[in-house]
């Protein structure tokens, strides 16, 4: 697959639901309700309850979630406690974007005092944390757009076939790359393609974490001992915690050592190596370039964009085990069996002490951002 902008249908659908949006504004409708704090899921396996739980599943359970609005252009039914808490299915993949754009296009609704709250399981990086740790996430670096050379065909000196746009060769940035941007602001532009790396509201993600640092998040022996299986790497053998880091958002579900240095290299990259690569996911970066387009219609405010991701499993083999085997054979299963309910857990533990904060405070927070 050769990567150079983002899809033409993506593209297309964040047109017409931006131009559909315009159309509902001009045309009067009536006054919108304020949703106070949106928590976005990006899948939910089965039934809503009861059953082998997705991302969305506690939060419509402990929250009382129950009443249910449909939205046109969105999959799953909006969900609301009556209570000021509104959370949403976007669909994976960068694709998530266009069902966050098809809730904006909705005159019923207002979203510019809205948080966001994207609650979600990714791939950890073990040199960072342990599986079904927490991270808040600081900087959300693109994965898509990139030159690509099938490795079959690539240099002999060169460790990958991905280079950055605007470079020649592995590891080098654009050259127009020169300073930090504000929150939700474009770190680097080339080839066209917009932003790249997405810094969130650095107080906001520094609030949200000094209120939840210290929340347990379940631990069990068997990820204990699926974490001593990656020599190397001690902060995989270690419980789960809560952390900041940086996320990498990519359509393909990259996997091993080559990749995981790949992915590493990215993060340096576009934050100019003040980063740290914690988790990797394939909606991160979709949901930012929505929520970063409707910022700038005015409709959104992407400083109250907020992103929590636990780690459901590893993005590289435990030691002796070869990436095939890991991603096809039991390994990746196997942390999916210990890892994926605690991480499920972790999401809703870590990310309700926040919710409820903003929900408790909302009198304050409405016009001022933690």
């Amino acid at each position: 697959m050769r990567i150079i902008s983002r899809s033409p249908l993506l593209t297309q659908a964040l047109l017409a639901a931006a131009s559909f949006l315009c159309v509902l504004r001009a045309s009067g409708a009536d006054a919108p309700v304020p949703i106070p704090v949106l928590v976005i899921t990006t899948y939910e396996t089965g039934k809503d309850r009861g059953d082998t739980p997705g991302e969305l599943q506690f939060w419509a359970e402990r929250q009382d979630l129950r009443e249910e609005i449909k939205v046109p252009g969105v999959d799953h039914p909006l969900l609301t406690n009556g209570k000021g808490l509104y959370a949403m299915v976007s669909g994976t993949t960068s694709r998530c974007a266009v069902q966050i754009m098809a809730l904006a296009a909705d005159p019923r609704f207002d979203l510019t005092h809205t948080y966001f709250i994207l609650s979600g399981i990714g791939g950890g990086f073990p040199k960072v944390m342990s599986l079904a740790s927490a991270v808040w996430v600081q900087r959300v670096v693109d994965g898509n757009p990139a030159f690509e050379i099938d490795s079959r065909e690539i240099p002999a000196d060169w460790p990958i076939g991905l280079v950055a746009m605007g470079a020649t060769k592995p590891g080098e940035g654009s050259a127009n790359v020169d300073s930090v941007p504000a929150a939700g602001a474009s770190e680097d532009s080339s080839g066209g393609v917009g932003t790249v790396a997405f810094r969130l509201n650095p107080s906001l993600v520094k609030w949200a974490y000094a209120l939840t640092r210290d929340v347990p998040i379940p631990d069990s022996e068997s990820m204990r001992a699926f974490g001593r299986r990656f020599d190397g790497y001690p902060m995989a053998h270690q419980p789960p915690f809560v952390l900041m880091g940086d996320s990498i958002a990519s359509d393909r579900f990259f996997h091993g050592e080559i990749m995981a240095r790949w992915a590493e290299d990215w993060d340096r990259i576009y934050t100019r190596g003040t980063g740290k690569l914690a988790i990797s996911d394939c909606e991160d970066a979709g949901a930012c370039i929505a929520l970063q387009r409707l910022a700038q219609m005015g409709r959104v405010d992407f400083n109250r964009l907020l992103i929590l991701r636990t780690a459901c499993n590893f993005t590289v083999p435990p030691t002796g085990v070869t990436a095939e085997k890991s991603l096809f054979g039991d390994t990746i299963s196997d942390s999916s069996g210990v890892a994926y309910i605690p991480a499920l857990e972790a999401d809703y533990r870590v990310g309700s002490v926040v919710v409820l904060n903003l929900l408790q405070g909302w009198t304050k927070y409405r016009d001022q951002v933690p």
